[in-house]
């Protein structure tokens, strides 16, 4: 590890940058619908809708499009700039949306979201060229920790800083916690970046593909069809709750839908510090069992509350909730915590499948990959849940994970195979 002496001071920092900037952006961008129905109070609730669809559409589109060409410029120019350029980007951003006077300006601010910032991709690609091999998984679990707990508690701060400052001010915030990471990257973050010169294979189009993206299009393929499982009934889950505990009338459906939201983060959260432990040593097989469990435990939300008793009802936090709403609360936190860990294994396998010098680029296309993976699960929940109901995802959902599982039992040995060789190209043990 002579060659790399600051990994785990990078590991930290970058995690701790991360937590921050997550919970920066989940300030404020969840209760972005909130916030467009000031900017366009004439507007009806349908057209609200679309207005909150469309930004959140064009923001995943600006991070699909560009997040590979900010990869590209990272392998050419160095990691923390880019990581630099999201974080400042991100802030400047922020700022602007709180001033935002109109549902059409905070749209294109949005695209601009996506076009210009990417904190997550370019964090990891900098972890990622500047840890050992043998070590990835580790670093890489343990950073997306952060995503989690940092999106967790920005919700629970959003809404407090909502009620109390208002939405507008609540991107203000946003922004100087942004710009906090950003300075904690430019004074805590370390890279000795030196371009490697790009053999004449890898100078061509063609040898970038067979060099770089064909290699890695096994583990790709997994990690946005895992996306797509994960994300299928995420826009969902608010109407399964309130389902289940009784319909629109009952009340309590809020504290049960942040409850089950909340341990679906903290499952994550709890992957990325307790299987990070394990990826390294055999990461094909976690990835199996997370895959197979995940799928079971997202069986068992269908099933388990139509055998649950409707009455009588439970009292919780000053409110009486069903049983079967109640049971949703540790089995979306069991759910979200095996589809972590396949999240987290995809990453490694991306990142070890891959020459230093090309990280950069191929995080930026897992982005691409992923925002294809969750945009395909969010049109099939939409697709579903009118026609056939929400309960109907809950069995598709195990459907997609043991397909997951089989991709990940015939891709994995492949996979394997080609961490060897970059192991043996870049001298590795």
């Amino acid at each position: 590890m002579a060659e790399y002496p600051y990994w785990r001071r990078n590991l930290w920092v970058l995690w701790l940058a991360q937590f921050v900037s997550v919970c920066g952006f989940s300030l404020s961008i969840p209760f972005a619908p909130y916030f467009l129905r000031e900017l366009a109070p004439y507007a009806t609730d349908a057209q609200i809708r679309f207005y909150a669809a469309l930004s959140a559409f064009i923001s995943q589109l600006g991070f699909a499009v560009f997040s590979p060409i900010w990869g590209w410029l990272a392998d050419r120019y160095g990691r923390k700039k880019m990581a630099l350029r999201a974080a400042f980007c991100g802030t400047l951003v922020l700022a602007l949306m709180g001033l935002a006077q109109n549902a059409l300006q905070f749209i294109l601010l949005r695209a601009l979201q996506g076009i210009l910032t990417g904190t997550i991709a370019a964090s990891m690609t900098l972890i990622a060229c500047t840890t050992p091999q043998e070590k990835q998984g580790y670093a890489l679990g343990i950073y997306s920790s952060s995503l989690f707990s940092g999106d967790m508690t920005g919700l629970f701060l959003g809404g407090v800083m909502a009620v109390n400052f208002g939405f507008r001010n609540s991107f203000h915030i946003s922004a100087f916690l942004v710009f906090g990471t950003a300075l904690l990257i430019l004074f805590g973050a370390r890279e000795d970046f030196h371009r490697e010169a790009p053999t004449p294979t890898e100078k061509s189009t063609d040898g970038l593909w067979r060099t770089a993206l064909l290699p890695a299009l096994p583990a790709l393929f997994i990690y946005s069809f895992s996306c797509l499982a994960y994300c299928l009934d995420e826009s969902q889950v608010a109407l399964y709750v309130e389902q289940l505990n009784g319909g629109a009338a009952q009340p309590g459906r809020e504290l049960l839908t942040s409850l089950t939201l909340g341990a679906g983060s903290l499952g994550a959260m709890s992957a990325g510090l307790i299987l990070s432990h394990f990826i390294d040593r055999n990461p094909s097989r976690i990835a199996l069992l997370s895959a197979s469990f995940a799928g079971l435990a997202m069986l068992t939300m269908a099933l388990l509350p139509r055998w649950l008793p409707a009455t009588p009802r439970v009292p919780v936090l000053g409110h009486t909730v069903t049983w079967g709403a109640l049971c949703l609360i540790p089995l979306r936190l069991l759910t979200v915590f095996f589809a972590g860990g396949v999240d987290t294994i995809c990453n490694t396998w991306i990142s070890k499948v891959t020459l230093p010098a090309h990280r950069g680029i191929m995080f930026g296309i897992s982005r691409t990959f992923r925002a294809v993976g969750t945009c395909s699960g969010h049109m099939t929940a939409g697709a579903v849940a009118p026609t056939l109901g929400i309960t109907t995802l809950y069995y598709i959902g195990p459907f997609y994970f043991f397909l997951l599982a089989a991709m990940v039992f015939f891709l994995g040995k492949g996979i394997c195979r080609r961490i060897e060789e970059v192991n043996r190209l870049t001298n590795q043990p």
